[in-house]
């Protein structure tokens, strides 16, 4: 190997991912004028050639054979400053994850009748589309042999849960058609009913005090204390006619106890 006329290199200036200084491999450094690896042989690096493939003579030799390197670094620098760039490198590389953006499935058929413009139901757009997917199925039935005996293929299997996936939409725009008619015709109908309520509202109020209110009974000067209780007679307006009535129901009574007992 003959010696290089180029200055030295000093480790110290190398980037530390060019050199290997580990104690249980051979030393090696990537050669400044080719960018491979090569051993260190007697603190130079081994002479090598550009293109090891050429045919008919030899390859040039690499410029960066038998330079000479400067090992101002002990291992423990060179492990250290390892170190440190990996650090670097680490913290200038991006932990976040970015991923491209997956496809949006189609919307099922029968989601279609929540999907109209601009908010609206799509029941004038799914009518049209029920009635294609029922002459399909018709148009199949007649053409294919099997569908016709009574069995069923796959694609007369495949028209008819289409059809059967627009008319489930088709049920779904019509209800909900009705009810935003319902919604309206009772928003509307609030303002009509409030008013009507505020205009028959002393008529009520005065109906309510009316029905609150005791007449004052035939023989009295004033109205009970409470309002909305009649009074209770607490003695019988015909003292002898009560006595009498009494005493029968008593003979009546001792007339049964006595037919009972025998």
């Amino acid at each position: 190997m003959r010696p290089s006329r180029r200055p030295a290199l000093k480790a110290s200036e190398i980037p530390p991912q060019n050199l290997n200084l580990r104690e249980s491999e051979r030393q090696s450094i990537v050669c400044p004028d080719c960018d491979t690896w090569h051993p260190l042989y007697r603190k130079m690096i081994k002479t090598h050639h550009l293109d090891r493939e050429v045919r008919g003579g030899r390859a040039p030799r690499c410029p960066g054979s038998a330079q000479l390197i400067d090992m101002d670094i002990s291992v423990e620098q060179w492990g250290e400053r390892m170190l440190a760039a990996d650090s670097t490198a680490t913290g200038r590389r991006s932990a976040r994850q970015h991923y491209k953006p997956l496809a949006q499935p189609p919307t099922p058929i029968y989601r279609l009748a929540d999907r109209g413009p601009q908010g609206t139901l799509a029941l004038p757009r799914l009518v049209p589309l029920l009635e294609r997917a029922r002459r399909a199925v018709d148009r199949h039935h007649a053409a294919c042999p099997l569908c016709r005996a009574g069995g069923r293929c796959e694609t007369g299997r495949a028209l008819e849960v289409r059809a059967a996936e627009t008319q489930a939409s088709c049920t779904i725009a019509r209800e909900q058609l009705h009810r935003q008619e319902r919604e309206q015709g009772c928003r509307s109908a609030a303002p009509t009913r409030r008013s009507e309520w505020a205009a028959v509202l002393p008529a009520v109020r005065d109906a309510d005090t009316r029905r609150t209110s005791v007449p004052v009974p035939p023989g009295r000067d004033e109205a009970p204390a409470q309002a909305g209780t009649a009074s209770v007679p607490t003695e019988p307006e015909n003292l002898e006619a009560h006595d009498r009535r009494q005493a029968e129901l008593g003979q009546q009574y001792a007339q049964r106890s006595v037919a009972l007992s025998a």
